[in-house]
């Protein structure tokens, strides 16, 4: 039964190749002409599908590559900085213990804030230190301490950073960039050079309760002997405009001068601004000390006013003195996030990288459906206009055929022929229109389909 069936398929098929030969053999020269330029027409297409399929880099012409190595406009680079695009996750990156940021108070225990210069700042030539933020979370200070090596000295400079408002106060903080600085410092020390081994730093203490003031204090020393002395300066953000207080020194040694006749210009003696006074906004709160060996001498608590005019004791014996607490810093603190939660949150990534990649893997799935359909429909079109054009010049050769026969029958019977004659001739039992050859006996139908003459 099957070497039946096998035989009647074998038949069927040899007769559908000589049905397409002699079709093909019967074909005029437009009609090849056509079936020619569609099965080019649907290699091209077919190489277009492959190649939609496929990395750029496996179909890639030299015209291609060229475009596509080409170097880019500054215009196209600033549109591709605008567009921000978001990083790449990594399913196999493992977290880390990552500690947790806090705002606390800046000049707490008061007067503490202190300004370091480490080594690395030798080799770096630039440090940015610790910053202070306002009170109510608008504006970031913080110092930038510059070095030279050729003199071996330190300058420093105070800049302002605004907030962004959008944010939380915390993120307000963290995502501060010195990129967004006020190009200009609110405050600088000198710059000269010409005296070696001299420092000069400046470091904000706090702000005021309304926020539009800042106590600043400068030290000045020389590297190998120690601080020199150390100047008081407020910064009023609302005139823009910094002060020093130098009247509170001059005060202090004419007190001692007056009272025990001691002369503090020829002794080692130095003031540490606290802050501002809890009660007026308009004093600041500073002690000073001598340094008379082993044990500082104690020379009192003091205040000035913010306008360097007046300068009063306060407590010769240290009594507390009330002193506002405003500003804040950024701090770390001593918990880390549980290595639980860390890992919870790891597996999260990974769940979202792999549904990520499930769903661009089912979009490229529906996208090479959605192109095969169309390139299917395209070959489609190509074979059903193809076919048209054919059929279209087969009932024309067909006319004309008809018309021949037509003509013949007149120039035997008749003495005019019919126009058009002259270009009728018969050789051989075969009719030749405008050197064609066309059989007469044939009687075929037209194709149905172009994989008819293929």
């Amino acid at each position: 039964m099957f070497s039946c069936l096998a035989g009647m398929y074998m038949a069927a098929k040899v007769h559908l190749t000589q049905a397409k030969n002699n079709v093909t053999r019967k074909s005029d020269t437009q009609v090849s002409e056509m079936v020619y330029k569609n099965k080019t027409d649907k290699k091209d297409e077919k190489e277009k599908f492959k190649k939609s399929r496929m990395p750029e880099s496996g179909y890639m012409t030299v015209e291609e590559y060229e475009s596509k190595s080409r170097a880019l406009t500054k215009k196209e680079i600033n549109a591709k900085i605008l567009d921000k695009p978001d990083m790449p996750k990594d399913k196999n990156y493992v977290y880390v213990p990552q500690h947790k940021f806090k705002l606390v108070k800046y000049n707490e225990p008061v007067g503490s804030p202190e300004l370091s210069l480490p080594r690395k700042l030798q080799f770096d030539r630039q440090i940015n230190a610790q910053g202070i933020v306002s009170g109510d979370y608008t504006k970031l200070i913080y110092p930038s301490v510059y070095y030279y090596a050729e003199a071996d000295c330190v300058s420093c400079d105070l800049f302002q950073i605004n907030l962004d408002p959008t944010l939380s106060n915390i993120e307000k903080v963290t995502k501060a960039n010195v990129l967004n600085k006020e190009p200009k410092p609110i405050l600088s020390t000198s710059k000269d050079i010409d005296r070696k081994y001299v420092f000069r730093t400046l470091t904000p203490i706090d702000f005021s309760e309304d926020n539009t003031k800042l106590l600043i204090k400068e030290k000045i020393g020389y590297k190998h002997d120690g601080i020199w002395k150390t100047d008081i300066w407020v910064y009023d953000f609302d005139k823009k405009e910094p002060k020093r207080l130098s009247a509170l020194r001059e005060a202090i040694i004419n007190y001692w001068q007056n009272k025990e006749n001691i002369d503090l210009s020829e002794k080692r003696w130095d003031i540490y601004p606290m802050g501002f006074d809890a009660n007026n906004d308009n004093r600041v709160i500073a002690s000073a000390y001598a340094y008379t060996g082993s044990n500082p001498k104690f020379l009192g608590t003091w205040s000035i006013d913010i306008n360097n005019q007046m300068s009063k004791i306060e407590s010769l014996t240290g009594t507390f003195v009330p002193i506002s607490v405003v500003g804040y810093k950024l701090s770390e603190e001593y918990d880390v996030v549980p290595f639980s939660e860390l890992k919870f949150d790891e597996k999260q990534a990974k769940k979202e990288v792999r549904a990520e990649k499930k769903s661009e893997k089912k979009e490229k799935k529906i996208e090479n459906a959605a192109n095969k359909f169309e390139y299917m429909q395209k070959v489609r079109q190509m074979d059903a206009e193809t076919l048209m054009k054919i059929k279209a010049r087969q009932k024309t050769l067909k006319e004309t055929k008809q018309k021949s026969k037509d003509g013949i029958t007149n120039n035997i019977g008749e003495e005019n022929p019919q126009p058009g004659a002259d270009n009728i001739d018969v050789q051989n039992g075969e009719t030749s229109i405008q050197g064609e050859i066309i059989d007469k006996n044939s009687d075929e139908e037209p194709f149905e389909s172009i994989d008819d003459l293929e």
